[in-house]
């Protein structure tokens, strides 16, 4: 962002220009009407949050054309030029995918483990992609390295987490490493035998505790979805091909184990949005009843802190100036009663700093809805960052 910040300074002195008197936005809101488009203001992004400025941008390039001729003829000199949209645009299309991963990471109402191999493939293909083209190499090369600096040694539990994606299992494993490899140019093969070899050891473990568990086992029809096609599709070759080579469903949990006979098995092959892992294994738990133990405990394990992070945050508004003599059972109550009212409504984990609220504060500008975006027919820096 430091690279490109001559540029989106220029998009910030422009908006702020707009933005910073009420007479400027109402000549500006009857040129859109005029135009065609719903007449809005635009939100200043905050320099050191790469995902506001991509927000900014996202909202102010469909104004494209309008926002470039006011700020001409107003502006008074030639402030925006077209190589600043086209570097605008690029910058948008390039923080895209870093933004949507953000945001579908850091989800709390579905696992987020077997989701971190589709995004860090998504990821490293996307930097492969920008090292070749001359405008973002040298900004890409180092973004890459610096990924591979975190990422190159993939954390088993974010592989535990796909191969007991049943859609995926061994071979999915093996194929989206392939593409790792090829995007990354690291070696991958060792580290495939090294998380089977830890995955027997740590159901091992499971087998040793859960055991008693174990019931007859019962064969249960599972309602076949999937996450998204074109992201199986890139690991398996095709959104509907089953993957070649994979051995037969024939093993049966009561004869050998568990998980032995769940990887030997065909992977799951639609791929919907709306499959749900976790009641997959639910509905498999009969077949499968220790192995259903542990893919739910690894399943639980979030790729992000949000969780961690909104829990502090809603401590600190427990324990404020008047009420800081509560003794820590209290407060572990507050925080659990707080917490399971919002778990019932679907609210957990929503603070102003979470994205989603980010966008909507960027979004909700327009000049033509009461309360959003207009005021009093608009304010000084005006929007997010003003």
């Amino acid at each position: 962002m430091k690279r490109l910040k001559p540029y989106t300074e220029d998009f910030r002195t422009a908006i702020s220009f707009l933005n910073s008197s009420n007479q400027r936005i109402a000549l500006f809101k009857n040129y859109c009407t005029v135009q065609g488009l719903r007449p809005r203001k635009f939100g200043l992004d905050m320099d050191v949050r790469w995902n506001s400025t991509y927000l900014m941008l996202k909202h102010l390039l469909p104004y494209k054309e309008v926002f470039h001729v006011f700020i001409t003829s107003n502006y008074g000199s030639t402030l925006l030029t077209a190589q600043h949209w086209y570097v605008a645009e690029q910058i948008m299309i390039f923080l895209e995918l870093f933004y949507n991963s953000t945001v579908v990471l850091s989800g709390v109402y579905y696992p987020t483990a077997p989701l971190v191999l589709h995004y860090m493939l998504d990821m490293a293909e996307h930097l492969q992609n920008a090292e070749r083209d001359a405008n973002f190499r040298m900004i890409a090369t180092p973004m890459k390295l610096k990924f591979l600096k975190y990422w190159e040694k993939i954390p088993l539990i974010y592989s535990y987490a796909f191969i007991l994606d049943p859609r995926a299992k061994m071979k999915g494993f093996f194929n989206v490493l392939e593409l790792l490899s090829k995007a990354t140019r690291c070696i991958y093969s060792v580290y495939y035998g090294d998380v089977k070899d830890k995955l027997y050891r740590l159901f091992a473990k499971y087998e040793q505790k859960f055991g008693a568990v174990r019931s007859q086992r019962v064969s249960v029809p599972s309602t076949h979805t999937g996450k998204t096609k074109q992201a199986w599709g890139m690991i398996f070759g095709g959104p509907g091909e089953s993957p070649i080579g994979s051995p037969s469903s024939s093993s049966t949990p009561s004869a050998v184990s568990e998980l032995k006979a769940y990887l030997d098995s065909d992977p799951v092959t639609c791929y919907e949005e709306s499959f749900g892992i976790l009641l997959w294994w639910r509905d498999h738990k009969l077949t499968y009843p220790i192995l259903s133990i542990m893919a739910r405990d690894i399943m639980s394990v979030p790729a992000s802190t949000v969780s961690s992070e909104s829990c502090f945050s809603c401590t600190s508004r427990i324990l404020e100036d008047r009420r800081r003599r509560l003794l820590p059972e209290h407060v572990e109550m507050l925080t659990c009663i707080k917490d399971w009212e919002q778990g019932a409504r679907r609210e957990q984990h929503t603070p102003e700093e979470l994205d989603l609220d980010l966008e909507e504060a960027f979004k909700n500008l327009f000049l033509d809805e009461q309360g959003k975006g207009s005021g009093s027919g608009g304010t000084a820096g005006g929007g997010p960052g003003g």
